[in-house]
């Protein structure tokens, strides 16, 4: 039997042509045009079209028209409020007439009346029911009858009265608008005069001249004198040198004119150049001292009296010319390592006083020296970084301000020969434990240099940085001392010699006890505070504590005068401060924070209470 595909097309199709059909499990033929019978043909039509039935009586879907104000959205017909421009205008707008709104995306119908509604009148203002805005202003009330006030601020107004309208002024302004010339003349000033002062806040407070001038007179010691310095012939002025410490930086030639100072005109001229400063013109001195050398200074007065005016210098005596030092003496080699020389001398026998020392080194048979330092002011120095196993020569000269003195014997000496480093220490071990020291205990290194010293660096458990050495232990056992009460240490020994430090020991860790003796005083730093849940963590506290090592413990009780049943110990902080965290109590109430010494003393309840819920 052949299949659909092998069957030849069919030309044009008619319905007459037969197609088969199964009808009752029986094969047949049936007329194409019967089976099409009744089923609904295509429907061809645009896009945003609707479908109805306009004509009369049964029939097929005709598509019908959208009027305006109407819109097809998908499968919804919706308004568009197009079909409003049609309506007609109304001139006169009537409470009862009715306006169309848009409620949330509904359209609906408001009365025109309700629209009024939407304003309310404001401070002295009446809109009643005709709509009629009014002005409705209040009667004055006396100012007797308004409440009194014990205070005046800046923003607090006044009325007042300004070209015939009534305004409102700040009691800021009112004050600023005060001029000097408003106020009637004084007469000569006393101490018992007043005026105005605000001290701490802005209240103004009366205060005397008297008190005025006992003020300045404690101020007047602490005034700094004004400094002025001239590099150039200069004429002294009132304007520019009055009071002042004029300050000459070049040799220069002062000149003066009594006129343009004024009577009581003083100054202080100081010549900190390296040649003379001339009192030119105007000056009457003590004859032949009319130069002011490098170093002095002169005190220059203008005083006008009934035979004129003269202006008069008084000129300090010339400082002391310093000589250069003398030769340093018995200039010696002391302690010698393997890249060190100690040198010691003493100071020159003649001469001026030596402000420092100039120490310096070369190898043994070289020329050129060098310098190891220039400011040694003590009499011996530790010559570093040299070589081992060398030969060097060593000479030291004295300076001061006016120059070098004469260079000291030349001496010699050879480092050592180069030493290894010290091996690590090991069996470091604590001993004896107070409440503010550590004994340590520790075995030589089995390799390395022989040892020259040991440094022990200490520090608190749980921080990084050492906080203490003990430097230059020579044998092996050390006791650490002012440590803090009831605290864990870390410790570290390391042992050197003039060659380096060799490798540092393991840690080992010691806890000081806790220190002994009554507490004279608490202070709460941190106090408990807040509402907490009962039985459930810890609240911090601490204070400080008089003496600074005496142990203090904390607790809670419901009284501010019953002392807690049970107490939690605490820790020292740092220097005076205790701290620790104490468990919330584990009923509710009210409860107050306590502190003591651990041997009862001082007693200390803090009297804001917390709150256990």
């Amino acid at each position: 039997m052949p299949t659909i595909p092998q069957l030849p097309a069919a030309g044009a199709v008619d319905a007459a042509d037969l197609i088969p059909v199964s009808q009752a499990g029986v094969a047949r033929s049936a007329a194409l045009g019967d089976v099409l019978a009744r089923t609904q043909p295509a429907i061809l039509i645009s896009t945003e079209t609707l479908l109805g039935r306009t004509s009369i009586g049964p029939g097929g879907p005709e598509e019908v028209g959208i009027g305006p104000g109407l819109q097809l959205a998908g499968a919804t017909l919706v308004a568009t409020g197009g079909d409003h421009a049609a309506f007609s205008l109304s001139g006169v707008l009537d409470s009862g007439d009715k306006l169309i709104v848009d409620q949330n995306g509904t359209p609906g119908r408001v009365p025109a009346s309700q629209i009024r509604g939407l304003f309310a009148a404001g401070s002295n203002i009446i809109i009643d029911t005709s709509g009629t805005i009014s002005a409705n202003i209040p009667p004055r009330t006396p100012i007797n009858s308004l409440p009194a006030t014990a205070q005046v601020f800046a923003q607090d107004l006044l009325a007042i009265n300004q070209g015939g309208t009534d305004c409102a002024i700040s009691y800021a302004h009112l004050l600023n608008g005060q001029t000097i010339d408003m106020a009637q003349p004084a007469a000569a000033p006393a101490d018992g005069d007043a005026f105005w002062v605000a001290q701490a806040d802005s209240t103004m407070l009366r205060q005397s001249f008297a008190a005025l001038w006992v003020w300045l007179n404690g101020r007047i010691p602490m005034v700094r004198t004004p400094v002025a310095e001239i590099t150039t012939d200069t004429q002294l002025d009132s304007t520019v040198h009055l009071g002042r410490v004029v300050v000459c930086g070049q040799p220069l030639v002062l000149s003066a004119n009594a006129a343009n100072m004024g009577s009581g005109f003083h100054c202080e001229v100081v010549n900190i150049s390296n040649g003379d400063v001339v009192l030119g013109a105007g000056f009457l001195t003590v004859p032949g001292t009319r130069l002011l050398h490098s170093g002095q200074t002169a005190f220059i007065r203008c005083i006008s009296y009934s035979g004129g005016s003269v202006v008069y210098a008084t000129i300090g005596a010339v400082p002391d010319v310093l000589t250069v030092p003398g030769v340093v003496q018995n200039f010696a080699i002391g302690l010698v390592g393997a890249a060190t020389v100690q040198l010691t001398w003493q100071v020159p026998a003649s001469g001026g006083a030596v402000a420092a020392y100039t120490v310096r080194f070369r190898a043994a048979g070289t020329a050129a020296w060098t310098t190891a330092s220039t400011s040694v002011t003590g009499t011996a120095y530790t010559v570093a970084a040299l070589a081992a196993g060398t030969a060097y020569e060593f000479s030291a000269v004295a300076v001061n301000a006016s120059g070098s003195g004469g260079t000291s014997d030349i001496v010699s000496a050879s480092t050592l020969a180069a030493l290894a480093v010290p091996g690590q220490v090991t069996g470091v071990s604590t001993g004896a434990i107070t409440s503010s020291s550590i004994v340590l205990s520790w075995s030589v290194p089995g390799g390395g240099g022989t040892p020259a010293a040991y440094d022990v660096r200490y520090r608190v458990t749980g921080t990084t940085v050492w906080s203490g050495l003990l430097g230059g232990v020579t044998g092996t056992a050390a006791s650490l001392t002012g440590l803090a009460a009831a605290t864990a240490y870390q410790v570290t020994v390391t042992a050197r010699n003039a060659t380096g430090s060799g490798a540092a020991s393991a840690l080992v860790s010691g806890s000081t006890s806790v220190a002994a003796g009554a507490v004279s005083a608490i202070n709460w730093n941190v106090a408990p505070f807040g509402t907490f849940a009962h039985g459930a963590g810890a609240i911090p506290v601490n204070a400080h504590v008089t003496p600074a090592a005496a142990a203090i413990q904390f607790g809670f009780s419901n009284a501010v005068n019953v002392l807690p049943s049970s107490w939690t110990q605490a820790v020292n902080v740092n220097s005076d401060l205790w701290g620790t965290y104490v468990p919330v109590p584990p009923t509710a109430g009210t409860w107050f924070g306590w502190a003591e010494g651990t041997d009862g003393s001082s007693p200390t309840v803090y009297p804001t209470s917390i709150t256990v819920t």
